[in-house]
């Protein structure tokens, strides 16, 4: 399916649909930081408006983008096979990292923090992102997710009176996704798109590849929840 097609179904794709239906689509967006989960209900033209991109080269490199060997199509999952592959996925990642990153980002700003001004500021917004994140996770967890996992046994119904009861949790940890980003969007600037300087020790160029990676499995995190998992239920009840 082709961008052109995509538009024809429904009207001007946003960012957010166009990752769904493109899979390509993700390398690009995350290549030019262009927001495709917090902000992916913009069209692509909006979006890169918003980065100083040129819209055309944008949707000609999606277009050219390869997929992949195997794709993953997300959007076809049930729920519950949803909710299963963010926390064996992206929660088990991000409770790894969290540790490592803290590590490596405490022996970096020990080194370099006089000569580069900039690793405390980073590492500040990554200790409150690594807390939020956290404390997000187990929300999930522990009330969002079975009670998704409950509205689908034995059969999905989204239109159940307990998916009312969803929309104020749903809309609480996308606003704690929104947050998330503003504190990467924090990182990344801070960094210079995770750039090391010159002299850079390989600790230090070890630590910028391991945000920079973080930062990836978060937006694809992020993605899976509010443009596929909770867009269902809050398509539901509109």
């Amino acid at each position: 399916m082709d961008i052109q097609s995509t538009a024809a179904e429904g009207g001007v794709p946003t960012v957010a649909q166009l990752a769904i239906d493109h899979p390509g689509a993700l390398s690009v967006f995350t290549r030019y930081n262009i927001d495709y989960c917090c902000g992916g209900h913009r069209s692509l033209e909006e979006a890169c408006m918003r980065m100083g991109l040129d819209p055309v080269k944008i949707q000609s490199e999606i277009q050219e983008a390869p997929a992949g060997v195997q794709v993953l199509r997300p959007e076809t999952w049930g729920s519950a096979f949803l909710t299963d592959f963010i926390v064996q996925q992206h929660h088990a990642f991000v409770r790894k990292a969290i540790p490592e990153l803290e590590a490596l980002l405490e022996r970096v700003c020990e080194r370099h923090g006089q000569d580069t001004p900039a690793l405390l500021p980073i590492r500040n917004a990554f200790m409150e992102l690594a807390e939020e994140l956290t404390l997000h996770m187990e929300k999930e967890e522990l009330i969002l997710f079975p009670t998704i996992k409950r509205l689908e046994n034995p059969e999905p119904d989204y239109h159940h009176p307990l998916g009312r009861m969803l929309q104020a949790p749903i809309a609480a940890m996308e606003d704690e996704h929104k947050a998330a980003g503003n504190l990467i969007r924090q990182i990344r600037l801070l960094s210079d798109n995770y750039t090391p300087p010159e002299f850079a020790c390989p600790t230090f160029r070890i630590t910028f590849q391991r945000l920079r990676e973080f930062d990836e499995d978060l937006m694809r995190h992020i993605h899976l929840e509010n443009n596929i998992l909770f867009e269902r239920f809050k398509q539901a009840w509109v």
